[in-house]
């Protein structure tokens, strides 16, 4: 009997894109997956605790991760320029005002929530909630102002709400990397080269569209159901990062990593 791997993944477009032909048992491995989908910061405690095989993890808790604990993957990353979390609000809010205001968030282990920092360094009042509660709770008045991601980029609009940063776009033009946003680990013990090589014949499956049943298949996950919604998720987030790292991509991780550890630091000194 074959080994079965757990793969963790997030139901969103662009990871279901991507991992669709090897779930749907169009690539082939030499053991079996078994897959789970979760929001980011579930996914990030996944990595943090070693409760799966395989795990999409944003980069953030990868630069915090212990060394050896899990290995990247140089393929299915979601990496790119000008495709970072938002922040929005019911209103325009000043910079000096947000210091203050109740910003939800998705998580303190995910990317979303690193960009912030960089934004707003001294922003005290995070409220941490799933992403996909974080239009609602403004809508309500629960906080005023959210770090939204994934699908709600393209939806936020319909709300009413106002962009006040993209803080991907922030992040660029500060540093001059595209922003680094998560990537797929697998246990050190892991073919590495393999999976890398049967992830990487999925998405140019996905890509060539030789994958019967893939958009079925991706509808069924994702939590915007609107058809235009999850290709314009899937055409920002895919990219040619995510197909294969390359030199800047790999640089562009190296320079975050950096930073998220002096940022760490430095909080816990505060």
């Amino acid at each position: 009997m074959s080994r079965t791997l757990t793969v963790a993944i997030s139901p969103c477009p662009n990871d279901t894109f991507i991992w669709g032909a090897l779930a749907l048992g169009k690539v082939k491995l030499p053991f079996r997956l078994q897959f789970q989908f979760e929001d980011i910061q579930t996914l990030n405690q996944l990595a943090t605790t070693g409760g799966a095989d395989i795990v999409k993890i944003s980069f953030f808790q990868y630069a915090l991760l212990p060394p050896k604990k899990y290995r990247l993957l140089p393929v299915g990353v979601a990496m790119g320029y000008g495709v970072g979390p938002l922040l929005i609000a019911r209103y325009p809010i000043s910079y000096d005002s947000l210091w203050r205001a109740r910003i939800g968030i998705p998580g303190r282990g995910t990317t979303a929530y690193s960009l912030l920092r960089f934004f707003i360094p001294h922003a005290e009042n995070l409220v941490e909630m799933r992403y996909e509660r974080l239009m609602p709770a403004l809508a309500l008045d629960e906080i005023d102002a959210a770090v939204i991601i994934h699908e709600s980029r393209f939806t936020y609009h319909q709300w009413g709400f106002v962009c006040l940063q993209d803080l991907g776009t922030y992040w660029t033009e500060k540093t001059g990397y595209p922003i680094p946003l998560g990537g797929v680990v697998v246990r050190p013990t892991l073919p590495r080269r393999l999976i890398t090589r049967a992830l990487r014949r999925s998405l140019w499956l996905a890509q060539k569209r030789r994958v019967p049943h893939l958009d079925s298949y991706i509808s069924f996950y994702a939590q915007e159901m609107d058809s235009e919604v999850q290709q314009a998720h899937i055409q920002l987030y895919v990219n040619s990062f995510s197909y294969r790292l390359g030199n800047l991509g790999k640089a562009a991780i190296r320079y975050y990593i950096k930073w998220v550890r002096q940022m760490h630091k430095a909080e816990l000194l505060l």
